[in-house]
């Protein structure tokens, strides 16, 4: 078993630089590079899951709702831009290329999570029940920033990005306090899944500025900002690199597996 996940982990790392190299070279969009970062492999790991359909969809669910969340503030607070070809956006405001590519992300580090980390064991909830879950919480992200837009246009938060990170990383917190019975195993995979899906997050990133597919325009709302090989990004969004793989692999464990 071991031997598989090493040889898996080393076939996605040696992907991942030649889809990187390509991806630069032909200067791809946003839409074209999350398929191929995020899409492609998580097709090729959805091979080798265990997990029931309806679990995968809650990760995409999980991921949809963050990719809202996060667009929304961006959008209110004009701490980004996402550039996509096509420049649709649901209600005006959440652009559907970022969201997609924010999902498959998701999706992609869930795979990645459950095929090279989990276990293989499941709680004996119905898996469509769990579904049900993530899928409030979607539609609950939806509301919150369509509350926002249109009643509370006024109300503004100085250094919103930080306080978004902060909702994400007390989240996961939170979950942790709240579910105790962890063990040494799951806490060791934890931080290893998270120090390792930073990697291929902090590519799309990377990416995402070098090809302008994101432009960050509001610096004097970030607490710092950093290069990255270059790209000078939010001290932020670095944070995220760890906290968005973090939380899913928290949610993942407490709410779609068994906690072991």
């Amino acid at each position: 078993m071991l031997h598989r996940h090493v040889v898996l982990l080393a076939v996605v790392a040696a992907y991942f630089g030649v889809a990187t190299s390509a991806l630069v070279w032909f200067d791809a969009g946003l839409l074209v590079t999350a398929v191929t970062l995020f899409g492609v492999p998580a097709l090729a790991l959805a091979h080798f899951t265990l997990a029931p359909a309806a679990v995968v969809l809650s990760v995409t669910f999980l991921g949809t709702g963050l990719a809202v969340m996060l667009e929304g503030v961006a959008h209110v607070y004009g701490l980004w831009y996402s550039l996509g070809i096509s420049e649709l956006r649901l209600f005006g405001v959440l652009p559907l290329e970022m969201i997609a590519a924010v999902t498959l992300q998701a999706l992609f580090l869930g795979l990645l999570y459950e095929v090279l980390f989990d276990d293989g064991a499941y709680t004996e909830t119905s898996a469509y029940k769990r579904l049900l879950y993530f899928g409030v919480f979607t539609v609950g992200a939806f509301g919150l920033i369509g509350l926002h837009v249109l009643l509370f246009k006024s109300v503004f938060f100085s250094y919103s990005y930080i306080w978004l990170v902060v909702s994400v990383v007390a989240a996961s917190i939170t979950m942790m306090l709240l579910h105790r019975q962890f063990t040494v195993s799951f806490i060791d995979r934890l931080f290893d899944f998270t120090l390792i899906a930073a990697v291929p997050s902090g590519i799309a990133l990377w990416l995402s500025a070098h090809n302008v597919h994101k432009v960050f325009a509001n610096p004097q709302e970030y607490v710092a900002t950093v290069s990255l090989f270059g790209e000078m990004v939010p001290a932020e969004e670095v944070v995220l690199l760890f906290a968005i793989p973090f939380l899913i692999a928290i949610c993942y464990e407490l709410y779609l597996d068994d906690r072991t």
